[in-house]
């Protein structure tokens, strides 16, 4: 078939928009093996290993999707799959990062919630923060934490950065705020009498042959002594990732 000019314009014309269009989303992603999966300080894992991995589509606008799944050990089942949306940027030297977190728990909405029966674990959340020169500043916030605990705030500082030869270091430092007692110790498992915790990671990072490796100390302020189970307990949790 014999094409016009402007018939032949046209089909150039889409295809270098839809390689346009191609070129503009990036995929990323990984996988990782972790000694413990500690989120927030506490144990998602019963103080196990968990296999974790990530996929990410990232537009050149700065909008961004990511599915993130890991293996989990606990009342809660096996499973915990989150997806993102989010868009971050930068302005000078200050980048920024904002969007919408669906944290999700298959097979297990219903079956417990906020210590009783009946509660849905999946939850929402929304984050904000900014970051300069590997020092970040972050806010989560969510109307109904997970099991239906109410409100929660999440306000951390994070640092990642490389220190001597390949060496990095990453350091966080986070202020766990929940609805009261009763939802505080639902979430990390203890009979600490209060409404709050804070949580902690310390750790360095090499990468050798593509593997990225971490070793880090993580915990919460928890006194052992609240902690039944030791699932806030401070340990240390060694990380291997591979990222594609």
């Amino acid at each position: 078939m014999k094409l016009s000019k402007l018939s032949y314009a046209v089909v150039v014309a889409s295809l270098m928009a839809a390689g346009a269009v191609q070129a503009a989303v990036t995929t990323t992603g990984s996988v990782a093996f972790t000694t413990d999966y500690k989120f927030r300080g506490v144990s998602q894992t019963s103080n196990n290993a968990a296999v974790q991995g990530s996929m990410t589509l990232s537009h050149d606008s700065g909008v961004y999707f990511t599915a993130w799944g890991s293996s989990i050990a606990n009342a809660n089942g096996g499973l915990e799959l989150d997806t993102l949306l989010g868009y971050a940027g930068t302005s000078g030297d200050i980048g920024y990062d904002v969007g919408v977190m669906r944290y999700n728990y298959p097979g297990n909405d219903g079956a417990v919630g906020a210590g009783f029966t009946g509660g849905d674990l999946s939850y929402n959340e929304v984050y904000a923060s900014v970051s300069s020169k590997g020092a970040k500043l972050g806010v989560n916030y969510s109307d109904d934490y997970f099991g239906e605990t109410g409100k929660f705030t999440y306000v951390y500082a994070s640092y990642a950065g490389e220190i001597y030869k390949g060496f990095g270091v990453v350091a966080n430092v986070g202020l766990n705020s929940l609805d009261g007692t009763a939802e505080q110790q639902f979430v990390t498992g203890s009979t600490a009498n209060d409404d709050s915790y804070v949580d902690y990671k310390l750790g360095v990072t090499k990468s050798f042959e593509g593997i990225g490796f971490e070793l880090a100390y993580i915990g919460t302020d928890i006194k052992s002594s609240e902690d039944p189970n030791g699932l806030n307990d401070g340990v240390a949790v060694l990380t291997a990732s591979k990222a594609f």
